[in-house]
């Protein structure tokens, strides 16, 4: 379990040190934000 961990802490930090993971995540809150009010 803890080398899981491992790897998707390294996985997520280089998706989040790209641009597109910025795009991904404000796409999604706007989707999310249009379905919800």
């Amino acid at each position: 379990m803890r080398n899981v961990l491992i790897i998707a802490r390294r996985e997520l930090g280089a998706f989040f040190a790209s641009p597109i993971a910025y795009l991904v995540t404000a796409a999604f809150l706007a989707i999310a934000g249009y379905f919800f009010s």
